[in-house]
């Protein structure tokens, strides 16, 4: 296939290798000239453009965008609305709200032009080596893409989730319980590091162990194993944890459609405790101790 690819992020960068290895010609864009460099080195077509990419491409036009959520994406839409003709696609593979991806579906469609909502997982390996895609859109035509999304995927990963905006949501959705899942892994292991026997236990072999048939066993575990084994105290790294918005846009969701979701929430809400170890609601809950009971306070 033909296609043109606007975005090489982390994940960015990965698909498009991965798709030259599998012979697909690639019209790339970038802002900065490293990961361009790279992929042109590889066999990718260099642009400075969207208006440049499209007219590198022939036939009908099949756009992947890779851009951050929000403003950007807004901007590259709108113009690949005046740039494509009616038959062309665009494929949106970063984690765009699912709200955002309607209205961009609704603006294209106005023009005959398709968009395709596809939330990607795996990681940087995995945009490398095989992921797990949900696409939402139009099914036709996704069916006329089902091969692409069956080469850049492992075995079985990749599926058809529903009409427009699904794909991004069910990707929103997987990224919350990624947020509620970390939280309770790093809980988990504070715990066997600082509870009885503190300084005894080897935290990398330990998480090493669970990954081999416990019920427990996870991509994130083995990624557990690999950063305690590389840094068992974890030294040197600031325990200030961000968020990309996925989380938030769960939570919200949740509130619109009333339902509980108390565990993600919790572990979005510790990633905003992290970020500042000196809270106000912390100085208060110390303060309220003192006035009722009499309770000693620290003082900085």
């Amino acid at each position: 296939m033909e296609i043109g690819f606007a975005g090489l992020g982390k994940m960015g960068k990965n698909i498009v290798l991965q798709m030259l290895e599998k012979q697909h010609k690639v019209v790339a864009l970038n802002r900065s000239p490293a990961p361009l460099d790279e992929v042109v080195g590889k066999g990718a077509i260099r642009s400075s453009s969207l208006k440049d990419m499209v007219s590198k491409l022939s036939g009908r036009k099949v756009v992947w965008l890779m851009y951050p959520a929000g403003e950007v994406t807004d901007k590259a839409i709108d113009e690949l609305g005046e740039i494509l003709k009616s038959g062309d696609i665009v494929i949106d593979g970063a984690n765009n709200k699912y709200t955002d991806t309607i209205r961009h579906y609704e603006t294209l469609k106005s023009k005959g032009i398709s968009l395709l909502d596809a939330g990607c997982s795996g990681g940087p390996s995995g945009a490398r080596n095989g992921m797990c895609i949900m696409v939402g859109g139009d099914k036709n035509v996704y069916e006329s893409l089902q091969d692409l999304f069956k080469g850049l995927s492992v075995p079985e990963g990749f599926l058809y989730t529903g009409p427009s905006g699904s794909g991004h949501f069910v990707k929103m959705v997987h990224n919350a319980i990624e947020y509620g899942m970390m939280q309770s892994l790093a809980e988990g292991i504070d715990l066997v590091a600082n509870g009885p026997y503190k300084g005894v236990l080897d935290l990398g072999e330990i998480a090493e162990l669970w990954n081999h048939g416990s019920v427990i066993r996870s991509y994130l575990v083995e990624l557990s194993a690999r950063a305690l084994k590389r840094n068992a105290t974890l030294d040197g790294i600031e325990p200030y944890v961000e968020d990309n918005g996925e989380g938030r846009w769960s939570v919200n969701a949740a509130v619109d459609y009333a339902i509980p979701f108390s565990a993600i929430s919790s572990s979005l809400f510790e990633r905003f405790t992290s970020r500042s170890d000196k809270h106000f609601s912390h100085r208060l809950l110390a303060a309220l101790r003192h006035e009722f009971g009499g309770h000693a306070i620290k003082e900085e």
